[in-house]
């Protein structure tokens, strides 16, 4: 164990690796990369258009290799248009990126021969997909292969701090219009290069709920739904994330003081330990009845397994990045029913893709049809947030010829999307950044069989509560 404190700067920069980057370790799989396992992918949603003037038909050549006739007597084609997207194929955070070839699939589908833009021209999409490996460097590296070799019209990427800041400063510093998704809004903003409250970015925006704005008031919220004695075990891993919300001055903490709670922090917890005996007499001996912590799946599970072998049990937990995914859960296994956590996106919130027409049921049955695996909550965000929003962006586009024109387009957003609302310049907001919906759950079953029961909706009422919060120490 060791103690540690950061600047509310420093805290800024890293802290959104503690929302954005949770649930990987001891998570899901990582995504099968399309053509044979390459870093690169072009998906093109029209790979080759004619049109006749005489029978003004559009014959279009499908990414699957169907060829499709249809009449588009009214509507004159357009040129290609290309979009980049980085994401997180392989690397320690591919399990977020699990649902990936999946949306491709149905974007594609949805695309067809082409979106008809502001312009009045149905525009041809190639989307060409990079691989950032789950690497900062290698994020900056493909994000500057796109821009210069391939050209694109503009560029999406996600998730966590790790791509989402390289790509968003190498579409900054090259005048490329940048969609970014999966990175909490305050370490993305003063993440990026010259970071101004006051001015904001010209070329770069970003989608995901904020700290401060979001994260800390749904876990108050959470907290506040069991009665205690507002004593709080912190128990957060000695990295970025950790260090970050462990910050009396930034962090969790600073948003438990004014709510009337009391906290204990034994120290920051190192990768891999094995043996929880201290803090936990020391929890216990505290008298702490509620547990917010941040570590690795592992390291939270065998962490878990000790403190209910030792007789603690707090009766509410808010625990990120260690039980982010249904299989993080297995991984604690059947006694880690009744813990909680903060939501992105589950299949009971109450929104739709109007680019794919799922609703979050819907799309969620697809995948259980298609893959049989447990869903991500990456299915939502991704599909929403990446998808749904730059396609958005390209219909609404005056001059796909004008890069101006696209950065008008994305600044303009007002969308309702898979993940939910989507509105750049709300007040509650940094400049070039939307906020998404950000709710509180608790995980009921038992190993192999998981639902997650929204809990605590106060934050954002208009996604339905699905269940009332079960007090721990009363779950056998």
């Amino acid at each position: 164990m060791s103690d540690s404190t950061i600047s509310r700067r420093e805290f800024l920069k890293v802290a959104g690796v503690a929302g954005a980057s949770i649930g990987v370790a001891g998570g899901l799989g990582g995504l099968l990369a399309a053509c044979g396992g390459t870093e690169e992918t072009t998906t093109t949603a029209a790979a080759a258009t004619t049109t006749t003037a005489a029978a003004e038909t559009t014959t279009t050549a499908a990414a699957g290799g169907d060829t499709t006739t249809t009449a588009a007597a009214s509507v004159e084609t357009g040129r290609e248009v290309k979009l980049g997207w980085v994401t997180m194929t392989t690397g320690i955070f591919a399990g977020l990126s699990e649902p990936d070839g999946f949306l491709m699939d149905k974007a594609v589908k949805a695309i067809g021969d082409g979106i008809v833009c502001a312009d009045g021209k149905k525009h041809p999409v190639k989307f060409i997909t990079k691989d950032s490996q789950s690497d900062s460097n290698r994020a900056a590296e493909v994000a500057g292969q796109l821009i210069t070799s391939d050209k694109p019209d503009a560029i999406f990427a996600g998730m966590t701090p790790v791509v989402n800041i390289p790509v968003g400063s190498q579409c900054e510093a090259n005048g490329v219009p940048c969609v970014t998704y999966g990175c909490p809004m305050e370490p993305w903003f003063f993440g990026m290069p010259n970071p101004d409250p006051k001015v904001g970015f010209k070329w770069a925006y970003n989608v995901f709920w904020g700290i401060g704005t979001d994260l800390n008031p749904v876990y108050i919220g959470l907290l506040g739904k069991v009665p205690t004695n507002k004593k709080v075990a912190l128990l957060y891993a000695n990295d970025p994330d950790g260090i970050a919300t462990a910050d009396e001055k930034a962090g969790f903490p600073a948003a438990l003081a004014p709510a009337g709670y009391t906290w204990v922090n034994p120290g920051l917890v190192t990768g891999g330990t094995e043996d929880f005996s201290s803090v936990i007499n020391k929890f216990k001996s505290e008298g702490c009845e509620c547990l917010s912590a941040l570590l690795n799946p592992p390291d939270f599970a065998n962490f878990w397994k000790q403190a209910k072998q030792a007789g603690w049990v707090p009766k509410v937990t808010a625990i990120g990045r260690a039980i982010l995914t249904r299989p993080d859960m297995d991984a604690v296994g059947d006694i880690g029913n009744g813990l909680s956590n903060e939501v992105w996106w589950e299949n009971t919130h109450p929104f739709k893709s109007p680019l794919m027409g799922y609703t979050c049921q819907g799309i969620v049955d697809d995948w259980n049809k298609e893959k049989g695996t447990p869903f991500s909550p990456a299915l939502g965000l991704t599909g929403g947030a990446g998808f749904d929003v730059i396609t958005d962006v390209v219909k609404r586009t005056k001059n796909v010829d004008d890069p101006a024109a696209w950065v008008d387009a994305i600044k303009t957003t007002n969308l309702e999307t898979l993940v939910g609302p989507v509105k750049f310049g709300e007040a509650n907001a940094l400049p070039n950044c939307a906020i998404t919906p950000l709710v509180a759950g608790q995980w009921i079953g038992k190993t192999g069989d998981w639902v997650r029961k929204v809990v605590d909706n106060s934050h954002y009422p208009s996604i339905p509560a699905t269940g009332e919060i079960v007090d721990l120490t009363t779950i056998k």
